[in-house]
């Protein structure tokens, strides 16, 4: 008798043919041969083998979803602030060129 069995877990079962004409096999699993004798799982091991992966993805979405948010309101306040500084500029501008004209007027020269 011997002590150790290999088991395995797929075994191949036919070979299929495609309309292209290759062969192709087809894996089905199959039951080990301890399988009656496993002790049944924990709830909380089936709960966290179901809804693991489920969760997980959900939680990858929401962080992606949460930095593209934000992405967004850094790029739009960013825009905000830009058109404000370029009002300031222009503002400042068009009264040092109000500035120049009065000053050249009351005969101060005044180097651009």
């Amino acid at each position: 008798m011997n002590k150790f069995r290999s088991i395995s877990i797929f075994r191949t079962t036919q070979l299929a043919t495609r309309s292209s004409g290759f062969a192709r096999r087809t894996i089905q699993p199959q039951q080990g041969w301890n399988s009656s004798s496993e002790k049944p799982t924990s709830p909380h091991i089936g709960f966290y083998k179901t809804f693991t992966r489920p969760i997980a993805k959900v939680m990858l979405m929401a962080v992606f979803t949460y930095q593209l948010a934000y992405w967004a309101w850094v790029k739009l306040e960013k825009d905000e602030i830009k058109a404000q500084k370029t009002a300031e500029i222009k503002a400042l501008e068009e009264e040092l060129e109000k500035l120049i004209a009065l000053a050249e007027e009351a005969g101060i020269k005044v180097k651009p």
